[in-house]
């Protein structure tokens, strides 16, 4: 299984130079001499880079990771396997946002390195487990290394998705700082992680009830003594004789100029000696833990001479404070003595207010009954006055009524008279209507008989002649019997 697993790093070293030629291969060289064409390139390029230092934090954190064991398991093959083909996709996914950089595209490129990511923390806890024996104890050292720095990596993730959302060309920018602040923190933390599994399971089981602050300093005492060994190895001086550099400068320059694996050496020759570093670590610890110890011991002096000078202020405090109480007693009596006095005093005015109030409600109420007595004389004087008023009203009434009565009766006199007038008139033209028919009656009569004796006396005319005289004074007679009989009926 070992000449399988240097093949497998001999594979995964192939993949990851494949995948950085053909980004380079991606890249669109410049046909024609204007400056939008060089433009295009130096976005290109630009992408590349980014995409460049993604793909080679990747294998720098693979190799260091791989550089651990001598032997693999499947699961380690599986996930090897699983990490690299989507790190496949990263020539895909650069090419898509150098080409066209919007939105979509750079969402693409920040799931891609999340899924990378998460990829690679399988495979790393996948050489975890298969590296170190006690299993449960090692995978809390793990949480407590990595956890932070993983929660920092996932919430960054999806802070850069959301902002890509917004701002897309922007963005493209930060996944260029993302691999560089990756490498140099799992490098800490994966030396951190070696060197806590150099320790003993006491001495793990210390560290693991470390608060966060207490492993950054045993951390920054690991770092400075190496520092002061290194710094000691190249001037052909102990660490004793020349302290370590603390400032930023000094602690970069021993970063780059230090070997690169967990298992390097300030100092060590080749090849490190693992148990020497196993020895020297656990001795780290012991001074650690005596370095933690003095620390809390003169804090508890602290506190101690704190809360022995806390219990002499509070006796004096209290002292003060009985002597307060005592004036503050005294004065509340002689405060008390004068609030008596003064009650005694607002009570005899109470009382002197009291019979002034009282005998004033008692003229009120003498003076609300005269007055009410006065309201109710001049309201039955006013009754009186509206009841004689009202009688004369009525009587003025009946007056009037009855006059109107007497109007109304002489009005109906008069119509009676002025009807039976009216009779007496109607009877007369009757009479005289009467008269007039027999008088036209009389005459139609003389007139027919005058007609006849006429027509007797004409004899001798003409049939012809005798018929048209006869048909006038026909005509004249029905009429005088017309106006006869009209008459008779008027």
């Amino acid at each position: 299984m070992k000449k399988l697993k240097l093949r497998l790093d001999a594979f995964s070293d192939a993949v990851i130079a494949i995948i950085l030629t053909i980004m380079v291969l991606d890249l669109t060289p410049v046909m024609k001499d204007n400056w939008t064409n060089y433009l295009m390139l130096a976005k290109e390029i630009g992408v590349y880079f980014i995409s460049f230092a993604l793909v080679a934090n990747m294998w720098y954190q693979h190799a260091t990771t791989f550089n651990e064991i001598d032997d693999m398991s499947y699961r380690i093959m599986l996930y090897d396997f699983l990490y690299l083909a989507v790190l496949s996709l990263t020539p895909l996914a650069t090419n898509m946002m150098a080409g066209n950089t919007t939105r979509i595209t750079v969402i693409a490129y920040g799931v891609l390195s999340a899924v990378v990511s998460f990829t690679f923390r399988l495979l790393a806890r996948a050489v975890l487990h298969f590296q170190y024996t006690d299993k449960s104890e090692m995978r809390q050292v793990y949480g407590k290394i990595y956890g932070e720095h993983n929660q920092f990596y996932a919430f960054l993730n999806i802070g850069l998705l959301v902002l890509a959302y917004f701002f897309p060309t922007v963005v493209v920018w930060f996944y260029l700082a993302y691999p560089v602040t990756n490498l140099l923190l799992s490098s800490r933390d994966r030396q951190q992680m070696y060197d806590v599994a150099q320790l003993t399971p006491a001495q793990r089981k210390e560290y693991l009830q470390l608060p966060r602050e207490q492993m950054k300093a045993y951390r920054k005492m690991v770092d400075e003594q190496n520092a002061a060994a290194a710094t000691a190895a190249a001037n052909g001086q102990t660490a004793a004789t020349k302290p370590a550099a603390t400032d930023w400068t000094g602690v970069l320059s021993h970063w780059l100029d230090s070997r690169i694996g967990a298992r390097s050496e300030a100092g060590a020759p080749g090849t490190a000696d693992v148990d020497r570093i196993r020895q020297v670590r656990q001795e780290q610890w012991e001074q650690f833990v005596q370095q933690q110890k003095t620390i809390r011991s003169a804090q508890h002096t602290a506190r101690q001479t704190q809360h022995d000078q806390r219990h002499i202020a509070r006796d004096t405090q209290k002292q003060d404070a009985d002597a307060a109480e005592r004036a503050l007693k005294l004065q509340q009596a002689a405060i008390d003595n004068a609030a008596k006095i003064a009650a005694q005093r607002r009570d005899a005015e109470a009382a002197e207010q009291r019979a002034a109030a009282k005998a004033t409600e008692q003229k009120r109420q003498d003076d609300e009954a005269a007055q009410k007595a006065a309201a109710k004389a001049a309201a039955k004087a006013a009754e009186q006055k509206r009841e004689a008023e009202e009688d004369a009203r009525a009587a003025a009434a009946e007056t009037e009524a009855n006059r109107r009565a007497e109007a109304r009766d002489a009005q109906l006199a008069d119509a009676k008279l002025a009807a039976k007038q009216h009779k007496i008139d109607l009877k007369s033209q009757r009479r005289e209507a009467k008269a007039a028919a027999h008088i036209a009656h009389d005459q139609a009569k003389a007139e027919k008989k005058a007609a006849k004796n006429q027509d007797k006396n004409a004899a001798d005319q003409p049939a012809e002649q005798a018929a048209a005289e006869q048909t006038p004074n026909s005509a004249a007679a029905d009429a005088s019997s017309d106006d006869s009989n009209s008459g008779k009926q008027s």
